[in-house]
């Protein structure tokens, strides 16, 4: 098997990077190639502070496939793998996985305290036969891609710069629950997602998006917030109006990519001052939409959630 190893917090160009050297050492060896990576994510167990991926794991089954990844193996992390030394982790690797070449990024580290670097990986590697190959980090203008930025990108709301270090919008996945019923009385009916546990959300406010359900893509202008305007306190919504949509999808999952924030939450003197604004969100919405390129659609509309 060629293993590409790492936690991977979601799949970004840098990472594909990584694949197409592992499809490249397949193509000549005749081997499988797969990603290999840990759940928990490891920072859950040996990080200082808490931690908030950028996709759960079910929605980076719909990246992966998606993105051609041939199998997504998952090692369980604990304390106890968290404290191995170096060759005790690869021995951990070797009992679960028939290994002919590693493929990772030039930062890996692996073994208790992070001490494992790829030039131990690639000695350890010679010794027990089989292949490393490490793959320089990708990076842009001087700033290397990294999954820590595109976390620090969707927290500010700058979805655009989290889309190009991806290589896809930013996306959130989960089951469309029933609302307060608000939005269709004023003329605007939206989906409400159920936000998944810990996952990183984008800052509030409105932004130009994407639905993607059944396999179809829909514009979307996207709320991410508490609803200020109307009396009353409520936990963080996630909820989409979508252009044009009739039909019912309670129950059902969806996913919704962010292409743009539109303009930050803010309570409104009156829900029809809202009602002109949210008007203005569904125009800049369009606008955004019919901009985008051909094969960001169709990567969209492949992340189907129930195809997943």
């Amino acid at each position: 098997m060629i293993a590409v190893i790492g936690s991977f917090d979601g799949f970004h160009t840098g990472h594909r990077k990584l694949f197409s050297v592992a499809g490249e050492v397949s193509g000549k060896t005749g081997d499988s190639w797969s990603v290999v990576t840990f759940f928990p994510h490891p920072q859950t167990i040996i990080g200082k502070s808490p931690f908030s991926p950028l996709f759960t794991e079910p929605e980076k089954d719909i990246l992966g496939r998606c993105l051609n990844i041939p199998e997504i193996i998952r090692i369980p992390f604990n304390e106890d793998l968290a404290c191995m030394g170096p060759e005790a982790f690869i021995d951990v690797l070797e009992s679960r996985l028939f290994l002919r070449c590693l493929v990772v990024g030039e930062d890996f580290r692996f073994g208790r305290k992070r001490t494992g670097d790829p030039s131990l990986l690639k000695e350890l590697g010679e010794q027990r036969g089989w292949e490393t190959v490490v793959v320089p980090s990708l990076s842009v203008s001087g700033r290397k891609i990294g999954s820590s930025l595109i976390r620090e990108f969707v927290l500010k709301g700058k979805v655009q710069e989290a889309a190009s270090d991806l290589g896809y919008p930013f996306m959130i996945t989960g089951m469309v629950k029933k609302g307060d019923g608000r939005g269709r009385t004023i003329g605007f009916p939206t989906v409400n997602l159920s936000l998944p546990a810990n996952k990183i959300t984008p800052s509030r406010g409105v932004y130009a998006g994407s639905a993607v359900w059944n396999g179809k893509c829909y514009p979307a202008a996207v709320n991410i917030g508490l609803n200020p305007t109307f009396p009353g306190k409520r936990d963080l919504r996630c909820e989409a109006h979508i252009p044009g949509f009739r039909g019912e999808l309670y129950g059902q999952w969806i996913s919704l990519f962010f292409l743009q924030k539109l303009r930050p939450e803010i309570a409104f003197e009156s829900p029809a001052h809202l009602v002109d604004k949210m008007k203005e969100d569904v125009v800049l919405t369009m606008k955004e939409w019919e901009l985008l390129p051909k094969e960001t659609l169709q990567f969209m509309t492949c992340c189907s959630a129930e195809a997943s």
